[in-house]
């Protein structure tokens, strides 16, 4: 056969396999529309604050369903996003589904249709490119109002190339529209005039070099556009005040520590997602090879930016992964010549043939109902109450009439105003930005300190409390105080408030809603089990477990851990479950702790086991046993938990890796109080008053009711008579002291 012959062979082949992946992305970006999408923790409240807004036919100005809150002024950075999604969830559970394949069967078509019009139709690299975006948008829930930044970068990017030579600002007026629905969905709508400024100043240089003089022209144009757009971004109900959320929220340290898309990604995932950026980089490095040199530079800004800032916040990486085929159509856009070697047409075979593999597999793991993270599987789990959020408690409530004021964590808080109870009635939800920085604090230390419950209960005088399965901490201190679980189920529970606090005597609220006896708790986990197995999301069964601990079913939860399948001991979760019943209150018997250590050092699995032995040992008083297994752990291996023994232990022997060990932020997590303490303890040993004083503040505001920790920081304060830590001392224990 001859060149010319291969050469047309190849291309005709590479056509249809471009065809073939075409329809496969789109089916594929479809399907994955069709998870259960509303069950999620941060798409209640935005139902809550559309259906408000459209009954009440006015903007959300001031925060109308969480009592703590009531009353305070909001600038609500979604109203267009959450009308939407409300008119799409009035529609039943499938209208969400609905608009999250519509959304992004937009967003991939759209990339789709660029690269024909770029002359890259026959090239594999945007389809490639189109992939490795998808990828890095895992990292994110797929319907957020985040979506809307998605779709806004994307469209920009195209507009922006496709009227690269624009002499008429005019032409600008649908990304001005575009500008208009961005700003009212989400604060990402900040890069919508950034693009066009850069883009703009780039094509002003550009063509300043090529033409010799000033492009009069070029510079009007984009000056006008640039205007243009941003314009249209005070088209919104708050005027100016608009831009104060996005550079507000995502710098402030609360927000920062205690909402877990804003940590930065560690272990696999790190590997995994520095790999994927690795694999971008080849790939716009080869297309800017094939098209000699041609690239936009703006675009190239964007995704270094995006690229540090994915290496602190963990929400960046979807940004990020959009500039990457937006970088491959800027190369077919600025280049000039179209021509390529005869051999590239069988390179891009290669190219559609691996991603065509690919989407093939994501496609399989889609519909396959074995796969665990199939569609089907999803469902089945989500109608099982398998889920984060207290769908079967909220159910419950609502056949029983019960109404009344609630308290329980943020994540069920707009699942709550969702299903109804949307009346002032909730504490609180995630929707963070509507709060102030002290109560954004306040609601982010009851999340992780739930020995301080008793004091948001006398606080607030709530009528039932409301436990997720985030909550698997909170029975122990509810029923210390006197509460009474009137509903159970594994993943979510009811508590009615006591009758007798503190010896005052109080009517009990519904009588007709008797307490879940022990018994009653233990059958309705077996029942359960029974009927559905264990959920496949590992993480909620854990959660189940440690809560029937903290109920006191001791002996029932050592039994359940203990008799699972073999297979089973060898997963991490095993070992962490344990390892929270052994060392958080209440706490497993030493009998108990001793037959676990033993089962784990039976298994010869220290990637598993390592934490667990080392706080099992050091709670046996075996300090060196538990240094010695921390050690051996790399450096760069440490997560949290394991970290905060280890310095605990290296400061208890005085040992001189400690301020080191301290002074390390990649394995401490930043709400870790205890982390502030032993480094304030270390500086001070070092003779660093000053740095002492900055980490006692954070220990003192991230454990305020650690009553040890209140004291050294007090010793210290008096000490060096530091005015400031003894005034944000005294200002913690008024918050947060037990009252």
């Amino acid at each position: 056969m001859s060149n010319g012959s291969e050469a047309s062979l190849g291309e005709r082949l590479n056509g249809k396999l471009h065809q073939f992946f075409v329809a496969l992305i789109l089916l594929w970006v479809v399907l994955g529309g069709f998870r259960p999408m509303m069950d999620n923790v941060d798409l209640g409240w935005h139902v809550a604050q559309g259906r408000w807004m459209v009954e009440h036919a006015a903007f959300y100005r001031q925060d109308a369903l969480n009592y703590p809150n009531l009353g305070h002024a909001v600038i609500d950075e979604y109203p267009l996003f959450q009308v939407i999604l409300y008119l799409a969830w009035s529609l039943g559970w499938w209208g969400p589904c609905v608009l999250t394949a519509l959304a992004y069967a937009v967003l991939v078509g759209a990339l789709i249709r660029a690269a024909r019009f770029f002359d890259l139709r026959t090239s594999s690299l945007p389809p490639l490119a189109i992939g490795l975006m998808l990828l890095f948008f895992q990292v994110a829930f797929p319907l957020r109002p985040h979506l809307a930044t998605y779709l806004g970068v994307t469209l920009f990017g195209i507009f922006l190339l496709r009227h690269r030579h624009e002499t008429n600002w005019t032409a600008f007026w649908p990304m001005a529209l575009l500008q208009v629905a961005w700003t009212n969905s989400h604060s990402g709508f900040v890069l919508g005039p950034a693009m066009v400024g850069l883009f703009g100043a780039e094509m002003v240089l550009r063509h300043g070099v090529r033409d010799r003089s000033l492009p009069w022209t070029t510079i009007r144009t984009w000056l006008a556009a640039f205007f243009l757009i941003l314009l249209a971004c005070f088209v919104n109900p708050y005027g100016w005040d608009r831009f104060g959320p996005p550079f507000y929220q995502d710098r402030l340290e609360s927000i920062r520590a205690y909402v877990g898309e804003m940590e930065p990604l560690g272990g696999l995932y790190a590997t995994i997602y520095q790999s994927m950026t690795l694999l971008a980089a080849f790939l716009v490095v080869l297309t800017i090879f094939f098209r000699r040199g041609a690239v936009c530079y703006t675009f190239l800004f964007f995704a270094f930016f995006f690229y540090f800032e994915a290496l602190t916040v963990k929400k960046a990486w979807p940004v990020f992964g959009l500039f990457v085929p937006l970088l491959v159509l800027s190369a077919g856009a600025f280049s000039s010549s179209n021509a390529l070697r005869k051999p590239m047409a069988w390179l891009s075979v290669i190219g559609h043939l691996l991603i065509t593999a690919f989407v093939m597999c994501a496609l399989y793991i889609e519909l396959a109902p074995s796969w665990p993270t199939s569609i089907s599987s999803m469902w089945r789990e989500f109608d099982h109450g398998r889920s984060e959020q207290s769908y079967d408690a909220a159910a419950w409530m609502k056949a029983h009439h019960v109404d009344g004021r609630l308290f329980h964590r943020c994540e069920d808080g707009g699942m709550l105003q969702m299903e109804g109870f949307d009346h002032g009635e909730t504490f609180s939800d995630t929707g963070f930005g509507k709060y102030d920085e002290a109560f954004i604090h306040e609601v982010g230390v009851v999340n992780e300190r739930p020995a301080l419950v008793p004091r948001y209960l006398n606080a607030y005088q709530p009528d039932y409390v409301i436990c997720s399965t985030f909550c698997y901490r909170w029975p122990y201190y509810l029923r210390q105080w006197g509460w009474r679980p009137i509903f159970y189920s594994p993943n979510s529970s009811v508590w009615k408030k006591p009758i007798a606090p503190q010896l005052r005597v109080l009517p009990d609220i519904r009588p007709d809603l008797p307490e879940i006896s022990d018994s009653e708790i233990e059958a309705t986990f077996d029942h359960d089990l029974a009927s559905y197995g264990k959920p496949i999301d590992t993480r909620l069964f854990g959660r189940n477990l440690i809560a029937l601990n903290s109920y006191g079913l001791e002996d029932f939860a050592f039994e359940k851990l203990t008799s699972l399948p073999k297979d089973l001991h060898h997963a991490p979760w095993y070992w962490e479950a344990a390892r929270f019943m052994c060392v958080s209150k209440p706490e497993f018997s030493p009998q108990h702790r001793h037959a676990l250590l033993a089962e784990a050092e039976q298994l010869h699995d220290d990637g598993v086991t390592a934490e667990f032995r080392a706080y099992a040992l050091n709670a046996d008083g075996d300090t060196e046993g538990a240094l010695r297994i921390l050690e051996a752990i790399p450096p760069r291996n440490l997560g949290n938990y394991e970290a905060e023994l280890l310095l605990k232990l290296y400061l208890a022997k005085n040992r001189p890796e400690a301020l080191a060990m301290a002074q390390r932020t990649d394995c401490f997590d930043l709400r870790n109080g205890h982390h502030w303490q032993y480094l304030a303890l270390a500086e001070e040993q070092a003779d660093h008053p000053e740095a002492a004083v900055r980490a006692w503040k954070k220990a003192v505001f991230y454990c305020p009711d650690d009553p040890d920790l209140i004291t050294a920081a007090t010793d210290f304060a008096t000490k060096h008579q530091d005015t400031a830590l003894t005034q944000a001392i005294e200002a913690s224990s008024r918050a947060y002291g037990q009252q």
